[in-house]
């Protein structure tokens, strides 16, 4: 007996509709995602990434379109229900039972057998750092709650991993420990993680692409630097020079394609402030264009366009601020 191959993409969606009543949440979403990829699935709230999300784990009827998770299709519910693991933005346990003695339950629940369930259990708790096994969960702290809900996510080794604000209520170091085994599951078990999340600066570091969802639609898909570029939003650079090379300096950073203003700071003489686009390398091109004309920068200062920038431009929460 050989194992059955694993698919290209551990998910696919094609021209989803979810329609509640008369109000569509879900308006033509395409979108695909690998094994052992991290996408972060953005958007205000109200953009309809639950929907999305209950759609994949078939909570919600799909109105029109096609969902596939790990090769299985909507007409195989069961197949696609074992093939993902979620972990929703609030979880409920029972507190005077064992964190093994629930991941055991929970591994039973998949199909394994009793043995192969506590040794997957136990596994998945020395993975969390979960080792004191015999602990009420009521005792737990909520970043070890977080780990128990990731452990039970992870307990059927699924190939699509959901999750809602998983780092809520954590401190500094609970995020930083579970995004690192969001990591390590993605690359040592070609885990697919969707990470919805208004933690934007996570998503920035963990993700290998970003998707952002507005009035149920894709507006932007790629990696993290693709969706900043083609956000229109602008990087910003503060540089100091001798006041005999403003105008030089003026000169050669107004002919780079990617500047859009130069401005001066007159309480600072010799500062220079420029916007410029979003493209890939424009700090080393404003040093090189100076540098490449004699022109030392006494102080370099330089701001590049950020995740949470693009995501105010490219939904309505952004333009209703405006």
């Amino acid at each position: 007996m050989t194992d059955e191959p694993t698919p290209a993409l551990a998910l696919e969606c094609v021209d989803l509709h979810v329609r509640y009543g008369t109000f569509m949440a879900v308006d033509g979403v395409s979108l695909v995602a690998r094994p052992g990829e991290i996408l972060g699935l953005l958007g205000p709230n109200g953009a309809g990434k639950t929907s999305v999300v209950r759609a994949i784990t078939t909570i919600v009827p799909v109105t029109s379109g096609t969902i596939l998770v790990n090769g299985h299709d909507l007409t195989d519910p069961v197949a696609i229900r074992t093939s993902i693991g979620v972990l929703p933005e609030s979880n409920g346990y029972p507190g005077i039972q064992t964190a093994k003695a629930h991941l055991t339950f929970y591994a039973e629940l998949f199909g394994l057998d009793p043995r192969e369930a506590r040794r997957q259990a136990e596994h998945r708790l020395r993975q969390l750092g979960l080792d004191d096994k015999s602990q009420p969960i009521g005792t737990f702290s909520r970043g070890m709650r977080q780990r128990l809900g990731l452990a039970r996510a992870l307990i059927n080794r699924p190939a699509v991993l959901l999750l809602d604000e998983p780092t809520l209520g954590l401190d500094p170091a609970g995020r930083e420990d579970l995004l690192r085994q969001l990591a390590s599951s993605a690359v040592e078990e070609g885990t697919c993680v969707i990470l919805c999340s208004h933690q934007l600066d996570e998503v920035e570091r963990v993700c290998d692409r970003v998707a952002v969802m507005d009035h149920g639609r894709i507006v932007a898909d790629g990696t993290v630097d693709h969706v900043v570029a083609g956000s229109g939003v602008t990087q910003r650079a503060r540089i100091r020079v001798a006041l005999g090379d403003v105008l030089a300096a003026d000169e050669v950073l107004r002919a780079l394609p990617a500047v859009s203003a130069v401005e001066y700071d007159n309480a600072r003489p010799g500062d220079i402030d420029v916007e410029l686009a979003p493209v890939d390398g424009a700090r080393s091109q404003l040093l090189k264009v100076l540098l490449d004309a004699r022109i030392e920068p006494r102080a370099f200062d330089f701001q590049r366009a950020a995740l949470s920038d693009a995501f105010l431009a490219l939904t309505s929460r952004g333009r209703e601020t405006e």
